[in-house]
């Protein structure tokens, strides 16, 4: 009797240890996703802050064909398209550690697409400095700049 009772003791133990391992990890995990996305807004802030203030121009950016753009004005809409992939990035990252749902990362997906097919924009990508997973992700994607 005592040693079942011993036993049940050491499983409980046991099982209190292995739970509060998961949740440590599950705890590390959002940390370093916490410690991430403060980084790129960080990032994302100082970039844009040179837009503020400027509605005319980012209307300008939006609706006119990139090739019809001034040097200065491809700058912003290069800008904007360097904002638009640290937070694709970060997206992508914050699904492959699990803190994104299957349906929010298809829609991440399909703005990564969407943007990916912007050829004229397409030397703004630095494949270096990308988290080489995202960068795998984006070759994978079909094509239609070459």
């Amino acid at each position: 009797m005592d040693r079942a009772i011993n036993i049940i003791g050491v499983i409980s133990i046991v099982g209190s240890l292995i739970f509060v391992g998961l949740e440590l990890r599950q705890s590390h995990t959002i940390a370093l996703a916490t410690q991430v996305q403060a980084r790129v807004e960080q990032q994302l802030d100082r970039n844009r802050t040179w837009f503020e203030g400027q509605w005319e121009l980012a209307y300008k950016v939006a609706t006119t064909p990139y090739e019809e753009l001034n040097d200065a004005e491809k700058w912003v809409v290069d800008q904007d398209m360097y904002w638009i992939q640290r937070m694709q990035e970060n997206s992508f990252y914050q699904f492959s550690i699990g803190l994104l749902d299957e349906q929010q990362s298809q829609v991440t997906k399909e703005f990564i697409e969407r943007a990916w097919q912007r050829c004229n924009v397409r030397h703004t990508y630095d494949f270096e400095a990308l988290q080489p997973a995202y960068a795998e992700f984006l070759r994978s994607l079909d094509d239609p700049c070459v």
